[in-house]
């Protein structure tokens, strides 16, 4: 068992966890140093996907690459097995596969992301219950936007939503929420329904992190399926034909983003 009687019942009301010190420092260095490749990386059609917001000037920054496991062995082995696999079998109860993979940027100057839950963009896949991994690249301050999670508010239900799908402001009302001030090394574990938000990067830096979403292995394996199909309607930049208007037809992929 990795997770003690204290942080085993937190999971249970509160639907995340906040892991210190999870990663060794060989760790850290890797996937700091395979976070700067993969930002490198060149816009490619249908390999991975990059994602652009705006700047305060009017140009584009990058904010986000999805599904770049199946391009990086050394990010796909830490991400999937070893100390992280094994915390997401304990919590899942069995083996997990990845449902979707994604670095935030998040550059000096980036937005931040809407109060919201994860749930309402998966309900087209099959499976019910998911969980996400945060493996932050760059330490989380106020000023440079940290991940800020309710408490108390492990749920298996959709709260009332906007048109947009962030939520309600009455519901953002109702929770007390925590700053997640967590450093290089950490692991923040949530699942699907936890609302979640996080303001703008204030700071002079990035604030990078790797969020990896997974769902019981038995639930079988949609990653392929919801790339496809994000593909298909929030395509990335280099992929979208003249006219069509991907915010309306793609808004279930963009959920709480400040993406264009």
């Amino acid at each position: 068992m990795m997770l003690d009687a204290a942080q085993q019942e937190f999971w249970s009301r509160n639907g995340y966890l906040w892991l210190r010190g999870f990663l060794p420092e060989a760790a850290i260095a890797d996937v700091s140093s395979w976070t700067a490749e993969v930002g490198a990386w060149p816009d490619t059609p249908g390999k991975w996907m990059r994602y652009y917001e705006r700047s305060a000037g009017g140009g584009k920054v990058l904010a986000r690459v999805e599904n770049y496991l199946d391009f990086h062995p050394g990010l796909d082995d830490t991400l999937r097995h070893g100390r992280i696999g094994a915390v997401l079998a304990e919590l899942l109860g069995e083996p997990a596969a990845v449902f979707k993979d994604k670095v935030n940027m998040k550059a000096a100057g980036g937005a931040g992301f809407a109060p919201h839950q994860d749930a309402p963009a998966y309900v087209d896949f099959g499976v019910p219950y998911h969980v996400t991994v945060m493996v932050p690249v760059d330490a989380f301050t106020a000023d440079n936007g940290c991940l800020e999670m309710a408490r108390d508010a492990a749920q298996t239900a959709f709260l009332p939503q906007n048109p947009d799908g962030t939520l309600r402001a009455d519901q953002v009302e109702r929770f007390t929420w925590d700053p997640v001030l967590a450093v290089p090394g950490d692991l923040i574990v949530f699942d699907s329904f936890v609302p979640h938000r996080s303001g703008p990067n204030r700071s002079g830096g990035p604030r990078r992190v790797h969020y990896v979403t997974y769902n019981r292995r038995s639930d079988g394996d949609r990653r392929a399926d919801y790339y496809a199909r994000k593909r298909e309607l929030f395509p990335q930049e280099c992929e979208r034909q003249p006219g069509v208007d991907y915010a309306r037809i793609g808004a279930q992929f963009n959920l709480g983003n400040p993406f264009e």
